[in-house]
């Protein structure tokens, strides 16, 4: 597991737990937060119990289910519902009427996803998509070893480091104000995170970067990485 220097406690629930909500919450759990997974399923919460805070079997379209699990008092609720759209959006209902804060659904397609919207959910995602961009992202910068774009045109990606940026510091380089770009986090070889790098902080041999832009300023920085070395 990786050492983290610094994050923030926050909690997390993920309702419903097919592939996308299985990889989402071991994410979480990875990245130190609190999680609570929640399924119908028992052989998906005995496969998932390892990787989370919390772990209930439980229906979570049941207004009763939320109620019970004072689903209002997490800083997220994401709604990985399988293919009951249903389901979804009835929990969906549930969760914004309970005043959820911030909500994110995942949407099996376009009509799913603007019902979602309409009653109120804070994001409506398609993973389908977003892999997809993803994967093709990868092809035509393949230092840019993960991409997920945040709201449309805005991203936040890993970047292998060139070459040139071993041992100098962030404020030489000066990311910001040539690219347009935030360093969000780096990632040692070591598995170390360093989650609030400063100017001062000095780039090492396979270090990598999670940077937050536009998709434009984005692959500008890893053609940089690329023609230069």
């Amino acid at each position: 597991m990786r050492k983290f220097k610094h994050y923030k406690k926050q909690q997390f629930a993920i309702l419903g737990l097919g592939r996308f909500g299985m990889e989402i919450t071991k994410a979480l759990y990875n990245y130190g937060y609190e999680v609570l997974a929640v399924d119908v399923d028992e052989e998906k919460i005995n496969e998932v119990s390892s990787f989370c805070t919390h772990s209930i079997v439980a229906d979570v379209s049941e207004e009763s289910t939320l109620k019970s699990l004072s689903i209002e008092s997490f800083d997220t609720v994401i709604i990985a519902i399988g293919n009951n759209i249903q389901a979804s959006i009835i929990t969906a209902l549930t969760c914004i009427e309970m005043g959820v804060k911030n909500i994110i659904a995942k949407a099996h397609n376009d009509k799913h996803g603007k019902l979602l919207s309409k009653i109120g959910v804070t994001n409506v995602i398609y993973p389908e998509a977003a892999m997809a961009v993803k994967v093709a992202t990868m092809l035509v910068n393949p230092n840019i070893q993960n991409h997920m774009e945040i709201v449309s045109g805005y991203s936040i990606a890993e970047i292998n480091i060139s070459d040139k940026w071993i041992n100098k510091n962030l404020g030489e380089l000066a990311l910001r104000n040539q690219y347009a770009v935030n360093v969000l986090i780096i990632i040692r070889a070591d598995d170390e995170l360093i989650t609030t790098p400063s100017g001062d902080t000095i780039l090492k041999e396979d270090d990598i970067l999670v940077v937050g832009g536009s998709n434009e300023d984005i692959e500008s920085l890893s053609f940089a990485v690329r023609t230069h070395g």
